[in-house]
């Protein structure tokens, strides 16, 4: 039997959806790309100069209201995108900002100009050697070379620490209270004897130029940092460590592995300086960026 088409209904489209199906889509497809654009703003508000915004600031500059940006950061917090500060309330990016970051290849990245010196490192302990840097109110590890030993240490790419813990993050800390920004967040919820004695490491690393550390972030390592210095001021832009069992790192091999450890972070800073000149604060961030 042939069938007929009822003239009150709607035909179908071409493609077989009735009228009003692709408005609706498209619709909702532009209220999606609004959304992203909208993330993508608060994400482009942070820069070297405003590492740190409140809600009021992002709602002011992006002209969005205030209840907008809170739903913004809550997904954005929720990929790890961005972080808060539990004191100020205020939002810095993430670590997963990095993380992405070091998928992307760059033209002389910190990775790139770190990694022949890291595999001159490992050559010479034999021992883990590790590339970390401050992602918001953690320390994060950019790259890493496993001991060739059977009994190693090793944290993986991406992992994130404590920044008051290990010898990475006290490198990272040289600085101490004079910066002040990094200071707080890594030592706000400490409490005044913890920060003290934090502040009495950071002499030590001060004096020598390197930093030891057992077990503090893994029970039975132990690691040597040495910070990563590129700016005219002396900003530190990363931390080399060298780490492994505990066992192994006697006062006898920390004597031997102090001197290696300060000649390779020395030939990553005249690397650096041979790419970007005095590389100001503002350049040595932007290497960083391009992990």
């Amino acid at each position: 039997m042939a069938q007929t088409r009822n003239p009150a209904m709607p035909h179908p489209d071409e493609e077989g959806n009735a009228p009003g199906a692709g408005t609706d889509q498209d619709e909702r497809d532009s209220a999606a790309l609004r959304g992203v654009d909208r993330a993508l703003g608060v994400l482009l508000a942070f820069s070297r100069e405003t590492p740190s915004l409140g809600v009021t600031e992002l709602s002011e500059r992006l002209g969005l209201t205030k209840s907008a940006i809170h739903r913004i950061l809550r997904s954005l917090m929720a990929h790890g995108m961005v972080t808060q500060d539990p004191e100020t309330r205020s939002y810095s990016l993430g670590f997963r900002v990095l993380a992405l970051a070091a998928e992307v290849p760059g033209e002389a990245s910190l990775r790139q100009i770190c990694l022949p010196h890291m595999h001159w490192l490992r050559a010479e302990t034999e021992e883990t050697i590790g590339l970390y840097v401050v992602a918001g109110d953690v320390r994060m590890c950019l790259e890493e070379l496993e001991s060739p030993q059977l009994l190693r240490m090793a944290a993986g790419v991406g992992r994130c620490f404590p920044l008051d813990s290990g010898a990475a993050s006290k490198a990272l800390l040289i600085a101490g209270p004079a910066n002040a920004d990094l200071w707080r967040r890594a030592t706000g919820r400490l409490s005044a004897e913890r920060r003290a004695r934090l502040e009495d490491d950071l002499e030590r690393l001060r004096a020598t130029g390197y930093i030891v550390t057992r077990g503090e972030t893994v029970a039975g390592s132990s690691s040597i940092a040495a910070p990563i210095r590129v700016s005219a001021r002396g900003e530190v832009l990363a931390a080399l460590s060298i780490a492994g069992p505990a066992s192994r790192f006697d006062d006898v091999r920390i004597e031997r592995f102090a001197p290696l450890l300060i000649e390779a972070v020395e030939r990553i800073a005249r690397d650096l300086s041979a790419l970007y000149g005095a590389a100001p604060a503002a350049e040595a961030r932007a290497v960083a960026g391009r992990v």
